[in-house]
């Protein structure tokens, strides 16, 4: 019992002492660092735009087809997926575009599938067209991320593209998309 006892009054001990050695104080507060300098607002980004640019030099046969792995169902369910074929880099036509159009003497129709954004080339009979190698200089494709009020409707990708008719956009004018999203020619 007396050492029970004694077990007690050093644990008392010990827990007096412990409690008295901590201090709940706080110390003084230290001297201000420097002041730093706010950053600039950078410009409005575009995220919800994306651009590929493809090599169409090579391109040859009458179609091709180029690999997108970015064109989704997601995608092909609700976005708007632009393209735009150069043969000089200086005038860019709106694909698809009919026989004859300003800068090519064939047609070119667009066929967009998952993973896939697919030429095929035409002449004035309706006929395949065999392109060359350097025939073509680029391919732009775009693809235009539907907003919240256009996600989930019927039709969303014709939804963007109203949005942009009633900005004032021409889709088929290539540096017109380009200025009204802040792309790089």
């Amino acid at each position: 019992m007396k050492t029970i006892s004694k077990i007690k009054y050093v644990a008392l001990a010990f827990l007096i002492a412990f409690s008295v050695s901590c201090s709940t104080e706080d110390g003084a507060v230290g001297p201000a660092g420097p002041a730093g300098a706010d950053g600039t607002d950078g410009t409005d980004g575009n995220a919800n735009v994306r651009t590929f640019t493809f090599d169409a030099s090579g391109f040859t046969g009458s179609n091709n087809a180029v690999s997108i792995p970015e064109i989704t169902q997601s995608v092909l369910d609700n976005d708007a997926i632009l393209g735009y074929l150069t043969d000089d880099g200086a005038y860019w036509v709106s694909i698809p575009s009919p026989f004859d159009s300003y800068q090519f003497d064939f047609s070119v129709q667009v066929t967009t599938s998952l993973g896939y954004f697919e030429l095929d080339y035409g002449n004035a009979a309706g006929n395949a067209y065999t392109v060359t190698a350097g025939e073509l200089q680029d391919l732009k494709v775009i693809i235009i991320e539907s907003t919240s009020t256009t996600a989930g409707k019927l039709n969303s990708q014709n939804q963007v593209i109203n949005e942009l008719n009633q900005a004032g956009v021409n889709i088929k004018d290539y540096y017109a998309v380009c200025d009204y999203y802040g792309i790089p020619y």
